[in-house]
C-alpha cells in the first residue's frame, strides 16, 4: 500500500548511513550471517519482519536493523545490542545464540518426551467469535483491516484443540448484518451470542501513534458484556500485522483461561503460513470470504483469484475458490483450483486441510473418509464428526458410529443433526429407550426448534413404529401435520404409512390418495409410488402397475434436476412384471431401472442390479446371470467406499442362493442363504437395502422345497412379520408368509400325533393364519393360487 512506499522513501531520504535500511536479499542476509534461502525460510516460518515495497510476493524487500535485532532479541532470548555492536560480534552471537537453541531444544524434547504427554481435546471448550474492528486511524488506507484483521484472528485461533471459534462464513448466516457492523453494544454482542451460539466475543479497534499503527482488542463474555482483558501490538506496516495476530491469539486463549500447558501443546502454526505473506493478497481473500458468507459465489471469486495471482502459494484461497466454482457449477475450474490445493495442502491449517479434502475427494470417497479420520485424531467433538459417524452408520457399523456422536453430542448438545443421527444408530442396536429418551429431552429443551422439528419428530414417530405402538404413531403423525400445515405431504405420507404397517389399507389409501389430489407433479409421483406398494400388499398387481406407470409419468414432467426416482420406479414396475409371470418386459424394464443414474442410499442401484439379475435367471440365462451377480459383486466389493460394505455382500450372496435353488441344490441354495442372513443387519433397523423380508422369505422357500412342500421352519416366516422388517416393496412375500404358516399349524394337525388339546390348538392356530391372508388377499388377482387354495382349507378346518 501507499503507506509503506511512503514510509520506505522518508527513511531513505533521511539516512546517511545505508546500512539503516537494509534494501535487498543479499543485504539482509549479510547482516544476520546467514544464507539467503535461510532467510526466506525464517520469514515464512519465524515471522522474520521483511517488507515490500507494494506488499506483493514479487516486490523489491527491504528490512530496518533495529526490528531484526528486537526479533533477533526475542527468538533468542539475549539482550538486544547496538547495531554496530552486533556487526562486529555477530560470529560469536551466533555461536552462543546456536548452543542456546541446541540446549532449549534438547529440554524443550526432554519435557516433552518425559513430563509432557500430547494432551487431548477436551469436550467442553469456550465458544468464540471474533467481530469487525473499527478503523480510527484516519487512514482509509487501514479500512480493509476491519474485517480481515478479525478473519485473521479467526483462521489463526480456528487451529487450536481448546476452543471454538465461528468462522466468518458462518457468522454473516448466523448473525445477518450485525456481522458488519464496526461497533457492538451490550445488546448486539447478546444477540450474537444467542444467533451464532457462542459465549465469548472478541471486539477491537485500529489506532494511530506516530508512525505506528496500534491494535487494540477486548476479549468479552459476549452474554453479560464484562471484559476479560484488554489486548494490544503495535504494527509499523501491514507486513508486520500477521506477527500481531500470532501473538494476540496467544493472549486471547490466556483470556479464555486456556491452561498455559494446552497453549503449549495446541496446534497453533504461524497464521502467514497458514495463509499468505501478502497482505494485500489477505484482503482480497477476507473481501470473497464475506461475499462467500453471503452465499454469492460468483462475486466471490473475482478478489480470490487477484489473490492468487498476488501470492500463488495461497493455497487457503484455492480452497475457496474451488467451493465457489463448485456452486456455481463451473466444475473444471473447481477441479483446476481444487488441485492447486491439494498441491499446497502443507499452507492449509490441519483442521481446514482435512474438511477440504473431505469435499475434494467426495467422489472418491475412501480418501474423503480417511480424510475425516486423520481430523478425529486431534478433532473427535468437531461437528464434521458427523459425516464420519454417518458413513458409519451408512455401511450398518453402527458400533463405530456412536462412540463418535457421543462425543460430539457433548460439544454441541442443541445441534439437531447430531441427535437425529445418533437416535437412529440407538434404535438400530435395539436401544429404543436411549433413543426415546433422546428424542424427548431434545425437543423439551427446545420447544420453538422450527423446522427441524420435522426431522426430530420423524424419527420418533418411526421408533414408536418399530415398536409396534401405533396408537402413538399416529399422534406423531397427527402433530406433524398440525406443526407444519404447509409441509402438506409430509404428515399425509408418515400417517399414510402408519396405516400400511397396521394393515389398514383402506385408511392407507385415503391418505395417499390426497396426495395424488396436489397440483404438484413430485408429490403426486410419491402419492402413486406408495399407492402401488398397498396395491402390492393386496395381491392387486394390475392396478399397482397402473399407479406406478402413473408415478413414472409424472416423474418425467418435472425437470431433469428434480428428477431421481424413475429408476426406482422402474424397478418396481420390473418386480410386478415379474410376479405376472411376464419376464421379458420384467427384464427390459430392470435394464431401463439400471439405466438411471445411481443416486440415494448405498444399496438403492444395488436392488436395481440385483433384481436384474433374478430376473435374467428366472429366464435360464445362466451365462449372462453369472455376469450380472459379478457386477453386484464389484458393486458391493468392501474397498469400493461407500457403495461397497462387508455387510452389504449379503446381497451377492442371496443372488448365489437363488442360482442354486434354481438348479434344485437345495442345501447349497440354504448355506448361501444362511450366510447373506449371517450379514443382515440388526433387527432394531430395517437396513439400506429396506427389503429384509426377502432374505428371510428366501430361506424359507429353499427349506420348503427341499422338505417337499411342508413348511418345516416357520421361524424364517415369523421373521417377516416383524415391524422393523419393512415390506413396502415385498408386500407378497408379507402375506404368503401367513398362508404358509396356516399351512404349517393344518399339517401338524394331519401328519404329527397329539393329544386333541394340542390338535385343537393348532387347529386354531391354522385358522387364523388363513383368515389373515385371506384379509389382505381377498381381492387378490387370480394369478395366485393360493388364494383358492387357502378358501378351501380354511373351510374344511372352520367345518370340522
Amino acid at each position: 500500500m501507499g503507506t509503506m512506499s511512503k514510509n520506505h522513501s522518508r527513511l531513505s531520504g533521511e539516512a546517511t548511513d545505508q546500512r539503516k535500511v537494509l534494501d535487498s536479499w543479499k543485504d539482509i542476509a549479510d547482516y544476520l550471517n546467514r544464507s539467503v534461502k535461510t532467510c526466506h525460510r525464517w520469514e515464512e516460518e519465524l515471522g522474520l519482519p521483511i517488507h515490500r515495497l507494494d506488499g506483493t510476493p514479487r516486490a523489491r524487500v527491504f528490512a530496518y536493523p533495529a526490528e531484526l535485532d528486537r526479533w533477533l532479541a526475542e527468538k533468542l532470548h539475549v539482550a538486544e545490542a547496538p547495531a554496530e555492536k552486533r556487526r562486529k560480534g555477530t560470529r560469536w552471537i551466533w555461536l552462543a545464540g546456536g548452543a542456546v537453541i541446541a540446549v532449549a531444544a534438547l529440554a524443550a524434547l526432554g519435557w516433552k518426551l518425559f513430563l509432557e504427554k500430547p494432551i487431548p481435546a477436551p469436550a467442553q471448550v469456550p465458544t468464540l467469535a471474533v467481530l469487525p474492528f473499527e478503523n480510527r486511524t484516519g487512514d482509509s488506507n487501514w479500512d480493509a483491516w476491519k474485517k480481515a484483521l478479525p478473519d485473521l484472528i479467526t483462521i489463526d485461533l480456528w487451529q487450536s484443540k481448546f476452543m471454538e471459534v465461528i468462522k466468518t462464513s458462518y457468522l454473516f448466516q448466523a448473525v445477518g448484518s450485525l456481522a458488519e457492523a464496526e461497533k457492538f453494544s451490550p445488546e448486539d454482542l447478546k444477540k450474537v451470542a444467542e444467533k451464532a451460539e457462542v459465549d465469548y466475543a472478541v471486539t477491537g479497534s485500529l489506532n494511530k501513534s506516530g508512525d505506528e499503527v496500534i491494535i487494540n482488542a477486548l476479549v468479552q463474555n459476549a452474554r453479560t458484556g464484562d471484559v476479560l482483558a484488554s489486548l494490544r501490538s503495535t504494527c509499523r506496516t501491514e507486513n508486520d500485522i500477521f506477527s500481531s495476530v500470532d501473538k494476540l491469539s496467544k493472549e486471547v486463549k490466556i483470556a479464555l483461561n486456556i491452561k498455559p500447558r494446552e497453549i503449549r501443546g495446541d496446534i497453533d502454526k504461524p497464521v502467514a503460513r497458514i495463509t499468505t505473506i501478502s497482505p494485500q493478497a489477505f484482503t482480497l481473500f477476507s473481501q470473497a470470504c464475506r461475499v462467500q458468507g453471503k452465499l454469492k459465489f460468483d462475486e466471490a471469486i473475482s478478489p480470490l483469484l487477484k489473490a492468487v495471482e498476488i501470492d500463488p502459494k495461497f493455497g487457503l484461497a484455492y480452497r475457496v475458490l474451488f467451493i465457489c466454482c463448485w456452486n456455481v457449477s463451473r466444475k473444471e475450474e473447481a477441479k483446476k483450483y481444487g488441485e492447486m490445493a491439494v498441491r499446497l495442502a502443507d499452507r492449509i491449517a490441519e483442521r481446514e486441510r482435512e474438511y477440504f479434502l473431505n469435499g475434494f475427494y467426495s467422489q472418491l470417497k475412501k480418501k474423503a473418509i480417511e480424510a475425516l479420520k486423520r481430523l478425529e485424531k486431534n478433532y473427535p467433538y468437531d461437528m464434521w464428526m458427523v459425516s464420519l459417524s454417518e458413513f458409519y452408520a451408512s455401511q450398518e457399523q453402527w458400533d463405530k458410529a456412536i462412540p463418535i456422536l457421543g462425543k460430539v453430542i457433548l460439544r454441541f448438545p442443541k445441534k439437531s443433526s447430531v441427535i437425529q443421527t445418533l437416535s437412529e444408530c440407538y434404535q438400530s442396536v435395539g436401544l429404543y429407550d436411549k433413543a426415546e429418551k433422546l428424542l424427548d429431552d431434545y425437543m423439551k429443551a427446545n420447544p420453538k426448534l422450527g423446522s427441524q422439528m420435522i426431522f426430530i419428530l420423524e424419527r420418533r414417530l418411526h421408533l414408536v413404529l418399530v415398536q409396534s405402538k401405533f396408537d402413538a404413531a399416529h399422534d406423531y403423525a397427527d402433530r406433524l401435520t398440525a406443526a407444519f400445515p404447509n409441509v402438506f405431504s409430509e404428515g399425509l405420507l408418515w400417517k399414510g404409512f402408519v396405516y400400511f404397517m397396521q394393515d389398514d389399507f383402506v385408511n392407507a389409501e385415503k391418505a395417499y390418495q390426497r396426495l395424488v389430489e396436489k397440483d404438484d407433479p413430485r408429490i403426486q409421483s410419491g402419492g402413486y409410488y406408495n399407492l402401488a406398494a398397498v396395491s402390492l400388499s393386496r395381491g392387486r398387481i394390475e392396478e399397482a402397475k397402473q399407479r406406478i406407470l402413473r408415478a413414472i409419468e409424472l416423474d418425467k414432467s418435472k425437470s431433469a434436476r428434480q428428477s431421481h426416482m424413475e429408476g426406482n420406479y422402474r424397478s418396481f414396475l420390473a418386480y410386478l412384471e415379474r410376479l405376472s409371470g411376464r419376464l421379458p418386459e420384467a427384464l427390459k424394464e430392470a435394464e431401463l431401472a439400471c439405466q438411471s443414474p445411481d443416486e440415494g442410499p448405498p444399496l438403492t442401484f444395488v436392488r436395481r442390479l440385483y433384481l436384474r439379475a433374478l430376473i435374467t435367471l428366472e429366464m435360464n440365462q445362466f451365462e449372462e446371470f453369472e455376469k450380472q451377480a459379478e457386477e453386484v459383486k464389484r458393486y458391493l466389493d468392501p474397498d469400493r467406499i461407500p457403495r461397497g460394505a462387508p455387510r452389504f455382500m449379503r446381497v451377492y450372496y442371496n443372488l448365489l442362493g437363488h442360482r442354486e435353488l434354481q438348479k434344485a441344490n437345495y442345501d447349497q441354495a440354504i448355506r448361501y442363504y444362511w450366510k447373506a442372513l449371517d450379514l443382515l443387519s440388526l433387527l432394531g433397523a430395517q437396513g439400506a437395502d429396506g427389503d429384509h423380508a426377502k432374505y428371510y422369505y428366501d430361506l424359507a422357500e429353499a427349506f420348503l422345497r427341499r422338505d417337499g412342500g411342508f413348511p418345516v421352519n416357520i421361524s424364517m416366516y415369523e421373521k417377516v412379520f416383524l415391524p422393523t422388517v419393512s415390506r413396502q416393496h415385498c408386500g407378497d412375500l408379507y402375506a404368503k408368509s401367513y398362508y404358509w404358516m396356516g399351512l404349517h399349524w393344518e399339517q401338524r394337525i394331519r401328519h404329527i400325533i397329539q393329544t386333541p388339546a394340542e390338535a385343537q390348538e393348532n387347529r386354531l392356530k391354522a385358522i387364523g393364519y388363513y383368515r389373515k391372508f385371506l384379509d389382505l388377499w381377498k381381492d387378490a388377482d387370480p394369478i395366485f393360487p393360493e388364494v383358492e387354495d387357502a378358501k378351501k382349507r380354511l373351510a374344511r378346518l372352520e367345518a370340522d
